[in-house]
């Protein structure tokens, strides 16, 4: 009895000891959860800024696709027909009556052709590729014949 004590005795932790050991754990704990934590933010600001840089590249599209719109409205307006007009007559150009006009026929001279950007379509015919016997019965045909050719002769009559 008395070497049962000793082994209790010794082995027995101070209360101090098991105290440290309470706030060890308590500490680990919130290591371990100001870590997470600290994990979470870092992913936030992350998101939080590649969101912003996100929609500054989308005002700037934005930006850009209006600049483009009023260039084009302001080149439509520099060629309509009331612009171009008053730009040929401060060239000196005045309007003609077709009556007046007069054609010359100039030996030689070919008209410009319109332009030609692409080849003509020709449907082209592709023949069909020939395939060997065997491999024009599908994959539940093969495996059915593999089937029988396998199981059957076991189940054929001998006399």
């Amino acid at each position: 009895m008395e070497q049962v004590e000793r082994l209790s005795q010794a082995y027995s932790q101070a209360p101090w000891r098991k105290q440290l050991q309470i706030v060890g754990l308590f500490l680990l704990v919130v290591v371990f959860i100001a870590l997470i934590a600290s994990i979470y933010l870092n992913v936030s600001a992350r998101s939080a800024a590649i969101g912003r840089e996100i929609q500054r590249m989308q005002w700037r599209l934005l930006n850009d696709v209006q600049q483009i719109s009023d260039l084009q409205a302001e080149l439509g307006a520099l060629y309509s027909a009331d612009e171009m007009e008053k730009r040929a007559r401060g060239l000196g150009f005045a309007p003609v009556d077709p009556e007046e006009t007069l054609f010359l026929l100039v030996q030689g001279y070919v008209t410009r052709q319109p332009a030609r950007l692409a080849p003509n379509y020709q449907a082209q015919v592709v023949g069909a590729p020939v395939l060997p016997a065997t491999y024009t019965e599908s994959l539940f045909v093969w495996l059915q014949k593999q089937f029988n050719r396998v199981v059957f002769p076991f189940f054929k009559v001998r006399q």
